[in-house]
């Protein structure tokens, strides 16, 4: 059975999967979320609802399954647990779900593509789709194949990515990492050794992100920076700053340090900036959310 990519289904429950879906949703796309307890699903659907009326201002529906769901579904995207056994369970499971043109879509940001695709039988119709929290309103996602990804594949990704507002980059080759978190991973490196070395606090190692670096770049990205500098400059800068950049290749002290007195960040009350309570992160949360509104409404 052949279908458009108009009914899509979402397997998951989390901050990650209720975004993709609240933004499915607002683009009119049938969108059906998969949950594996019970407790969850209203919840869930709740959590949605209201993402999706920040996006649109109204109500679309989004129906909320647990343990199994009516296919057959033009894509099915997983958004569990960032563990390749989980996954994979999933995935094989997603398979089925599918029409027998369907993609199975994986939002992975760190796992293999070759390893996830394993265990299923149309790997050509296999890709990765990484989305960005929050998903409903970061425009990036990472479009991604594996060895035996279709070329089709990636491009109906691609244009479904487009047709909903998304920014889709679509990869040349499947990269540990792919390319977002590689470059955000290489900055916070450097990060964690500039506050392991005395030069700032966490906090201001944030406040120099946001107030510059991320300020430019939601405009232009780095390589268009270095144009708008000159490249004579950029080179000059690049040949003293190069060699003094952190290269270690082990977790930071400060964040094992930090994760061994149990903090776990914003979700649990405490994290590298100190305690978060309850109404920070929601402050937090919406001054974030509002911001992302606007650049979004900037770029469109």
């Amino acid at each position: 059975m052949s279908v458009t990519l108009d009914r899509v289904l979402v397997i998951g429950g989390g901050a990650m999967a209720t975004g993709i879906a609240a933004r499915l949703a607002a683009a009119d796309i049938e969108t059906v979320v998969l949950v594996r307890r019970r407790e969850a699903a209203a919840p869930t659907r709740d959590e949605i609802g209201r993402r999706v009326g920040q996006l649109v201002g109204s109500v679309r529906p989004v129906t909320v399954v647990v343990g199994d769901a009516p296919g057959p579904f033009a894509l099915a995207v997983e958004s569990v647990a960032e563990d390749a056994d989980a996954k994979g369970a999933v995935l094989a499971r997603a398979e089925t779900l599918v029409a027998e043109d369907g993609i199975v879509a994986t939002n992975t940001s760190s796992l293999r593509l070759a390893d996830l695709a394993e265990g299923l039988k149309r790997p050509e119709l296999f890709a990765g789709w990484h989305w960005f929290n929050p998903a409903e309103l970061v425009p990036l996602v990472e479009v991604t194949g594996g060895p035996r990804t279709a070329p089709d594949t990636l491009e109906r990704l691609a244009s479904l990515s487009r047709a909903i507002g998304k920014e889709p980059v679509t990869l040349r080759r499947d990269h540990p990492g792919f390319v977002a978190n590689r470059l955000q991973y290489a900055l916070l490196r450097e990060a964690y050794a500039l506050v392991e070395e005395g030069v700032c606090g966490v906090a201001d190692v944030d406040r120099a992100v946001v107030a510059g670096l991320g300020a430019r770049w939601a405009a232009i990205g780095p390589f268009a920076s270095m144009d708008a500098a000159g490249l004579d400059v950029h080179q000059a800068v690049a040949e003293r700053l190069f060699p003094l950049l952190s290269r270690a290749t082990e977790v930071p002290a400060l964040l094992r340090e930090t994760r061994r007195s149990g903090a776990t960040g914003m979700k649990g009350g405490r994290g590298l900036l100190g305690d978060h309570p309850p109404d920070a992160v929601r402050e937090f949360t919406s001054r974030r959310d509002a911001v992302l509104a606007l650049l979004a409404e900037a770029r469109a």
